[in-house]
């Protein structure tokens, strides 16, 4: 008779999320929906905490006025990249969004707010003044509240990144905004909070195509003094298919006989159709963000589903390329550092 047994695990360690969908299903909804009605929202504190706390004890939850329901429930990663994928594989696995609730993963800027901490005055989000400060890739920001130098510093920078995340939503700060920087002394050339949505949304709107798809660019240089061509999507941000948390990286090798090392056209059409069958094998599971090529080699990244399995599937779509060898290489990279440097 063995004297150890392997311990069955639960329903929520195998599955913290259709554990906390099923919860909320049968009755989760209802107790939440009854306990804002009641103005007493802290009511359901203790069983969200729990039950998100499960799926991971990084994510953080709020719930507000819907735009379409009565309330929306939001589970996000704060943004922390590390943790983006899981929040949204929670939100992908919602339910449809119905007349009482709908659901988000990412915070979404409002009214006019006011920012409150236990054993701390209101702070109120209008009176802040910012600088602004574009660049050819993004907007770097200041924020200075006539609260901060009673505040301590940490608490200063929460309130900065709230009060971004207020009026822009948290999908534009992360997409759009470059450096933030926590001001004790208002900027010079400070202006008031109200002109910072319209300042970043014009900038987005500068930068993407007309469907608000992201565009792609073109940029070049060298690699151990070979000529580099490379295009990447941009922006090139996790937070915009957060889900695809992991690199893999196609590098396929061709015969460069140019003498600055890129292929010639005919090769350049070879490897354009060896890229769209890889490309075609993924299906809904990744996404390819950018290339380089250079000196014989053109390196494919691509973003994928972890939880899928698309890198073993790109792996196998990459036999019989017969100009040279073909390496893939996976790894985890839910914050896109393995293209960081295409992202500029």
């Amino acid at each position: 008779m063995p004297i150890f047994k392997r311990r069955k695990r639960t329903v929520v360690e195998a599955d913290p999320i259709g554990a906390f969908w099923s919860w909320w299903t049968a009755s989760g909804a209802s107790e939440v929906a009854d306990a804002v009605a009641r103005q007493e929202p802290t009511g359901a504190s203790p069983a969200l905490t729990e039950r998100i706390g499960l799926i991971h004890p990084d994510l953080e939850w709020e719930l507000g006025p819907g735009l379409y329901a009565q309330h929306v429930l939001i589970v996000t990663a704060a943004g922390n990249p590390e943790h983006r994928a899981v929040a949204r594989r929670w939100l992908r696995a919602a339910p449809p969004s119905d007349e009482i609730w709908e659901y988000a993963d990412l915070r979404r800027p409002g009214p006019a707010f006011t920012i409150r901490f236990d054993g701390l005055p209101p702070i109120p989000v209008e009176e802040a003044v910012v600088s602004v400060e574009p660049d050819a890739a993004s907007i770097h920001v200041g924020v200075h509240h006539p609260t901060f130098p009673s505040l301590p510093v940490d608490v200063q920078r929460r309130v900065t990144f709230l009060i971004l995340d207020l009026v822009l939503g948290e999908e534009m700060v992360e997409t759009w905004v470059g450096a933030i920087e926590t001001l004790e002394v208002p900027p010079v050339d400070a202006v008031g909070i109200g002109s910072l949505l319209p300042a970043v949304a014009g900038f987005a709107a500068e930068h993407t195509l007309e469907d608000g798809s992201p565009a792609w660019k073109m940029l070049e240089g060298t690699r151990d003094g070979h000529r580099l061509i490379a295009t990447a999507e941009y922006p090139l941000r996790s937070i915009r298919r957060p889900h695809l948390d992991t690199h893999v990286a196609v590098e396929i090798g061709y015969p460069a006989v140019r003498e600055d090392g890129l292929p010639e056209s005919e090769m350049l059409d070879e490897l354009r159709q060896f890229e769209d069958h890889l490309t075609d094998r993924l299906g809904g599971s990744g996404h390819l963000l950018a290339h380089e090529t250079s000196d014989g080699t053109r390196i494919l990244h691509y973003y994928t589903d972890g939880t899928t399995p698309a890198g073993a599937q790109l792996q196998a779509a990459t036999k019989g390329w017969p100009h040279g060898q073909v390496k893939v290489t996976v790894e985890a990279d839910p914050a896109w550092h393995n293209v960081s440097h295409l992202a500029g």
